[in-house]
């Protein structure tokens, strides 16, 4: 396909208006068979897709794969997405107001996920993305939210396979903005798992020893399961060691957090009151009232790693 014939059918479209979607169908089914092989080709199609995206199922998936099989395994080195690219995406993707699109986010998404490997700044500005569309429609509803658990699994090319202070920073951002609204329930069971995945790797003295243990995929990927395989090696290590240094920079407090821990876990995994818990959430920076997920985030904590809360909650 020469740009030439791209741009003009655009020019159509702008003049057209309605009667453009059958046009852009064609187009599409044509570029899905012969694929974008030029850079102003897919900067056409970008055009394009600003004006048509959200109102046709096909259109939206098409566009995604033939702007994936450009950037893969189109543009060299095949199968990775290089600063440049990155870049373009950014630039082309990012509103001059609002959010972004649905069909945008999934491009990413599907992007992300494909690529042999990919810049930081993609992932984070993904996950930007998907926060910033939950917070602008005031819920988390189950789409959003699984596009939250997809970004998060993409993020992990920041070379950790645990959740990063960053990543748990924007969803008690994200959490903020809807935390008492209609949200989907996977919403709290996802910003549970998560932020629990961070305070522990960030509490473990050497996480990358244990690496699979906090492996984000391994938490994230049923939310409908218990933790306690995962955490089972984790619950004896708990009261040893320097976790509660990492988290409290006090010896004589993160002293008592470890025999705090210790004597819960030798109880076999007690109950940490609410007011510990609350506790809990005004240690982690958060005054106000507990909405839902972080409520889940307590409760998780509390049933999976007793220890650990008590060790927080030690005066």
């Amino acid at each position: 396909m020469a740009i030439s014939e791209g741009v003009s059918l655009l020019g159509r479209i702008e003049r057209l208006g309605e009667a453009s979607k059958a046009e852009a169908a064609r187009l599409i089914a044509r570029i899905y068979e012969d694929g974008v092989v030029t850079r102003p080709e897919a900067e056409a199609l970008f055009d394009l897709n600003q004006r048509l995206t959200g109102e046709d199922r096909v259109w939206d998936a098409r566009f995604i794969e033939a702007i994936c099989d450009f950037l893969l395994t189109r543009e060299a080195p095949e199968g990775w997405i290089t600063d440049e690219e990155a870049d373009w995406l950014i630039n082309r993707i990012r509103p001059d107001r609002g959010v972004c699109s649905e069909t945008d986010i999934d491009l990413l998404l599907v992007l992300l996920r494909r690529a042999e490997g990919a810049p930081i700044r993609l992932s984070r500005f993904t996950l930007g993305a998907v926060s910033a569309r939950i917070c602008h429609r005031a819920r988390a509803d189950s789409e959003d939210v699984e596009r939250m658990r997809r970004a998060i699994y993409a993020s992990s090319g920041e070379g950790r396979t645990a959740v990063t202070r960053h990543e748990a920073n924007i969803l008690f951002a994200t959490n903020d903005s809807v935390a008492f609204a209609r949200n989907a329930p996977e919403w709290s069971s996802l910003f549970a798992r998560a932020v629990a995945n961070h305070l522990l790797s960030a509490a473990h003295p050497a996480p990358d020893t244990i690496e699979e243990a906090f492996d984000r995929e391994a938490w994230l990927k049923d939310t409908s399961s218990d933790m306690g395989d995962v955490l089972a090696r984790l619950t004896r290590r708990i009261s040893e060691g320097s976790w509660f240094e990492r988290v409290m920079y006090d010896p004589k407090k993160a002293a008592r957090a470890r025999e705090a821990a210790r004597e819960a876990a030798a109880k076999a995994g007690a109950e940490v009151s609410d007011g510990e818990g609350d506790w809990l959430m005004r240690r982690l920076g958060f005054d106000k009232s507990i909405s839902p997920a972080e409520r889940a985030l307590i409760t998780f904590l509390r049933e999976e790693a007793p220890g650990f809360v008590n060790g927080l909650a030690a005066r």
